[in-house]
């Protein structure tokens, strides 16, 4: 995709509502999908898709809400479907995540590993185990950075009420792991990373006059940004489909808003006769020159192959010529907090035919 043509959408992913356990309306998630300017809302309820089936999935004015499903059973991997037409129900009895991942490619839809790396906190009964099943090929993404499990790695007996009132002390970016991961991944195949939420708002006693990380706060924080191709469509069909189509392709990055507003980022390549932008594949030319354009002064870091390739600091602007393959990403950092990642640019030595 040429960079010249890019159309920058801004949305959130994994979203609870009352179709499971989340305590929002659609109503009242679009009401504050409007406050926080986003484009777009995925909602991703437990193993089931209801709010499709009772029409939630539309344009709410400028708002584009479509739904998907989180798939799983309590202290299993979870995977977040998307573009899948019928509820796909986990088997209690015998679970496999790599069955449910192969019904939603099989109803032609696709999704994420959610909270990858999982969480064990036995003081609040939580556990999440790690997802192990990295060769299938069936999954497009993971879920790189996520506010709910960025918050709960950091939390415990002593400190929750702290950071119960002062939630983005917490937030401290993605696990290294997790990072690690994805760039060994992306050595293999492409592979999307996004952010996401996993939002319930709750009220939990005794803070029964207080939201549990509410819709409002989280909104403004951890997004998803989608580079397409063209304008999204009063109609819905179009614009789910351009919208499925840059997610799974990597065509986006994913950064906290709440920290500075990342709208405007870009990292494209240069060749002699087109550009590439993140997402892209590419059989490496003789050279290649780099570009990366953050809107306010950052420390930016070009990472390839999951290695620091090249540093910059308070800067808007970096720029190099590369003349070796690899797969290269961009972080970007405003006073020493995480604030944006982008998806990678592969160029490799060999394209499989």
């Amino acid at each position: 995709m040429d960079k010249q043509e890019c159309y920058e959408y801004v949305g959130v992913l994994h979203v609870h509502t009352k179709y499971s356990d989340g305590s929002g309306s659609i109503k009242k998630i679009v009401k504050e999908a409007k406050k926080a300017g986003l484009d777009y809302v995925i909602i991703s309820d437990h193993n089931n898709i209801i709010a499709k089936k009772d029409g939630a999935e539309r344009w709410h004015d400028n708002v584009l809400l479509l739904v998907g499903e989180e798939i799983g059973i309590k202290r299993t991997e979870h995977y977040l479907a998307i573009g899948i037409d019928e509820t796909i129900e986990p088997d209690n009895d015998d679970y496999d995540i790599r069955k449910s991942i192969e019904i939603v490619k099989l109803q032609g839809g696709f999704g994420f590993i959610a909270h990858p790396y999982g969480i064990n906190k036995k003081q609040f009964k939580l556990k999440i185990p790690v997802y192990d099943y990295w060769d299938d090929p069936n999954y497009t993404g993971i879920e790189i950075w996520s506010y709910m499990h960025d918050w709960s790695h950091n939390v415990n007996l002593f400190n929750i009420f702290y950071y119960y009132i002062y939630p983005r002390k917490a937030i401290d970016g993605p696990p290294k792991d997790i990072l690690k991961k994805w760039d060994e991944l992306c050595q293999k195949r492409r592979v999307t990373g996004i952010g996401v939420l996993d939002v319930h708002a709750k009220y939990i006693f005794p803070f029964v006059m207080f939201q549990f990380l509410s819709y409002r706060r989280t909104f403004q924080s951890i997004r998803t940004h989608i580079l397409a191709s063209s304008k999204l469509s009063s109609n819905l069909e179009e614009s789910k489909k351009l919208l499925y189509d840059c997610l799974k392709e990597g065509y986006c990055f994913f950064a906290d808003d709440y920290i500075a507003d990342s709208r405007g980022f870009r990292f494209y390549a240069i060749l002699d006769d087109s550009h590439l932008i993140m997402g892209d594949e590419y059989k490496m030319p003789e050279k290649v020159n780099l570009v990366v354009k953050t809107p306010l002064p950052s420390k930016i870091t070009l990472i390839k192959d999951g290695k620091i390739f090249i540093e910059k600091d308070d800067s808007c602007t970096l720029t190099t010529e590369v003349t070796n393959s690899g797969v290269y990403r961009v972080e970007a950092k405003i006073d020493n907090k995480p604030w944006i990642y982008s998806n990678p640019i592969y160029l490799r030595e060999n394209l499989d035919t």
